[in-house]
């Protein structure tokens, strides 16, 4: 049985996801640039899972989800990156409906 998060903790989980992709991406870049996967392959293993477990959810997304889980969360983006997509109003509501869908898609 699933218990329903709330607003706020579903934005939470969804930053959390957000730091832990980036930082594995990050390390993963510096493995494989140092040539060192083998000396930590376990390690690189489980950011590549990690980074693999994001992406995966995001292919059941909508557009839109995508669009807002990866520029709002996934990337360091220009704070009004949205202005060039969607109305302020538009923004908001979609990006609560993204964070509900994401969250979904992790099913958490």
């Amino acid at each position: 049985m699933k218990t329903e998060l709330s607003e706020s903790a579903k934005r939470k989980v969804v930053e959390r996801f957000g730091v832990m992709y980036r930082r594995a991406l990050k390390r993963m870049d510096i493995l494989e640039n140092t040539g060192c996967i083998c000396e930590d392959a376990a390690g690189y293993r489980s950011e590549a899972d990690l980074v693999f477990l994001v992406n995966r959810a995001l292919e059941d997304c909508s557009q839109d989800t995508q669009c807002i889980i990866k520029n709002e969360y996934l990337k360091v983006s220009d704070p009004y990156w949205y202005e060039q997509y969607y109305t302020r109003s538009t923004y908001y509501r979609l990006k609560r409906e993204a964070v509900d869908e994401f969250v979904e898609s992790l099913d958490i």
